[in-house]
């Protein structure tokens, strides 16, 4: 992700060796870190979790997970978002969304206690209960961390947050295997996100000195209502609907089919989501201080969208080309019918970053009107493909997945014309090139798959192989600019001197 350190300072030079620039250099390469070494230990203990617990217990997480995201949403309300925004906060509104957060955490909390019996029941599962009411812990513990991160991530310190994540991770991974092959079976996935909650915690408050002050301002939380109001719906819509893929597999089938579709999510998910979070993490705040320039700013997120989605379609892309090897090596045998959902969610999910990046224009620009207008209809165009997933089955329903996220790249875009001038035809076009760039070798590389006998391991070294030389050849011969551009830097800057150079002046 080093790469993403030349596109800001390129873009903005005009600053010379201001404090902006260095934030963003400092930024984006601890983010890069944390996404690296957090996500990495992450698939590393998932893996190992899956190899020894079953479908099933994987499948009773993803059931109370519906709930406890939807809580989470109501913590932060939005109100991060309005904070990060806010070109000089005061200790007084630090403290005045702290003590906030805190009692919404507390409330959602206890709502969530006393509806656990009827979660239980909802699906006719009694362990529920306790599993609900222990799980949703993380709501309390980390309404206590929302302002430390938030302020963090405003000053672009991302030193802090990589060191609390990574530990947080590790500990937690520890642990849940511990307990796992000690007999604790889902109880091992409940604490493992409980600790890893309290471990980030403790080392934020240790390495954040900032304490809040017994001041809560009326007018305050009514100026930062004002604009994360708009973002606290939107996000609730989204939290809902989709848990609502849960929900209706949970319902409708199995624990275990669940258990398949969580875990194919989830590793699905994850490179788009790392690459959406460093994207999203740091150029917010960043591309803020560009917001009344628009011509700076269509520059900048031209050329971060070029580069972004490159990686994004060729790491999303290369993955599902080699999913049914990798699963079978990796989880093991019983997790082959995660393979088919694996490969359908790689493709909705590669198109992620383009909704970051378009959401974050509408919010720069101060129309978090407009984000929820293009959220509420993402989400009536969504509605119609839950009930038929739900009457029809989980392959339309996946499949409606795949469409909904394409559609709703569409809809986001909408409105950066309008803000900035960068039409969704514009925006196509330039990642088009990156796309076929991706998409043409990944279909020879599983096709490699489907027509020679090879067993699992052969076949993974060959994709292996055949996938990045491919990408690399069609990247050289048809002259992609991102491919010389990751290049260069890493060629620059990718050296044991330069990376203790970077640490130290962070």
């Amino acid at each position: 992700m080093l790469n993403f350190v030349s596109i800001f300072k390129n873009q903005i030079n005009y600053l010379g060796e201001s404090d902006l620039k260095q934030k963003a250099v400092r930024g984006f390469f601890w983010s890069s870190l944390e996404s690296l070494f957090s996500q990495g230990q992450g698939i590393i203990f998932g893996i190992l979790l899956a190899r020894m617990l079953s479908p099933q217990e994987f499948g009773l997480i993803g059931m109370i997970a519906v709930f406890i995201s939807v809580a989470q949403v109501f913590v932060d309300s939005g109100l991060s978002q309005s904070l990060i925004r806010k070109q000089n906060c005061s200790t007084l509104d630090y403290s005045t969304i702290f003590w906030v957060n805190i009692i919404i955490g507390l409330l959602s909390y206890v709502i969530i206690w006393i509806a656990a019996p009827l979660i239980a029941g909802f699906y006719g599962k009694p362990e529920l209960i306790s599993l609900t009411r222990v799980a949703s812990l993380v709501i309390i513990i980390g309404s206590f961390t929302l302002i430390q991160q938030t302020i963090l991530t405003k000053e672009v310190d991302f030193k802090t947050i990589t060191k609390s994540s990574t530990i947080g991770t590790f500990v937690s991974g520890v642990i849940s295997l511990l307990l796992a092959y000690y007999g604790f079976g889902v109880w091992s996935l409940v604490w493992r996100t409980i600790i890893n909650q309290i471990v980030r915690s403790a080392i934020l408050w240790n390495q954040n000195k900032w304490w809040p002050k017994v001041y809560c301002s009326k007018n305050i939380l009514k100026d930062h209502f004002a604009f994360s109001s708009n973002i606290l719906l939107i996000s609730i819509v989204a939290a809902v609907y989709k848990s609502f893929y849960n929900l209706i597999i949970g319902k409708n089938y199995s624990d275990k089919v669940l258990g398949y579709y969580t875990n194919a999510d989830q590793y699905s998910s994850i490179p788009s989501t790392t690459i959406s979070s460093i994207t999203n993490k740091v150029s917010y705040p960043v591309l803020s201080e560009m917001q009344n320039d628009d011509v700076l700013l269509r520059a900048s997120i031209k050329k971060l969208i070029v580069t972004v989605m490159y990686i994004s379609f060729v790491g999303m892309f290369g993955l599902s080309a080699v999913a049914k090897p990798l699963f079978v090596i990796a989880l093991g045998e019983k997790w082959l019918p995660s393979v088919v959902m694996f490969q359908a969610l790689c493709v909705a999910y590669v198109i992620t970053p383009m909704h970051i990046i378009n959401q974050n224009i509408m919010k720069i620009k101060g129309r978090s009107d407009l984000f929820l207008k293009t959220e509420i209809v993402k989400y009536i165009i969504l509605t119609p493909i839950l009930v038929l997933g739900a009457i029809y089955g989980l392959t339309v329903l996946i499949a409606g997945i795949v469409l909904f996220y394409w559609i709703g790249f569409v809809i986001n875009s909408i409105y950066s014309k309008r803000l900035i001038g960068y039409s969704v035809i514009d925006q196509s076009i330039d990642f088009l090139p990156v796309m076929l760039n991706a998409a043409v070798p990944a279909i020879l590389t599983w096709s490699i798959g489907s027509l020679l006998p090879f067993s699992n391991i052969v076949l993974l070294v060959v994709q292996l192989i055949l996938y990045p030389g491919l990408v690399v050849l069609l990247s050289v011969l048809f002259k992609v600019p991102a491919f010389f551009e990751i290049k260069q830097i890493l060629k620059d800057r990718l050296t044991v001197e330069n990376f203790i150079k970077t640490v130290k002046k962070t």
